[in-house]
């Protein structure tokens, strides 16, 4: 999966139109889904733009196309159902307030912390 996809799978779990984001961007309908569909090329400015326009981190992009590039690669069937449950909690985790998030880390240090007893 490349960066294209990803930004069209967060843009509809939000359920945004392309016009939206673009607008948000500072680019057009047209060309985000150029991007979205890997036919054109992200500057930088572009990626950091649409990135806030969704406010998502930029690493959180790269780190979801990684992930999804090696779950293409041979591994064990535990391991891809490990890097889909990730993608799924990263999806959701990113879909969250700031202030959401530092509970929902808060919460898993809790649970790291009861796991280690």
């Amino acid at each position: 999966m490349n960066i294209g996809q990803v930004l069209r799978k967060i843009r509809k779990e939000r359920k945004a139109s392309l016009e939206e984001i673009a607008l948000v961007a500072g680019t057009d309908a047209a060309n985000l889904s150029r991007v979205e569909r890997d036919k054109q090329r992200l500057t930088p400015d572009m990626l950091e733009n649409v990135a806030k326009a969704l406010d998502v981190p930029v690493s959180s992009l790269y780190f979801i196309a990684e992930q999804n590039m090696q779950s293409g690669k041979t591994v064990s069937d535990a391991d891809k159902a490990a890097a889909a449950r990730l993608e799924n909690a990263l999806g959701r985790f990113i879909l969250l307030a700031p202030q959401d998030q530092q509970l929902a880390a808060d919460f898993m240090e809790l649970l790291l912390k009861s796991a280690r007893k």
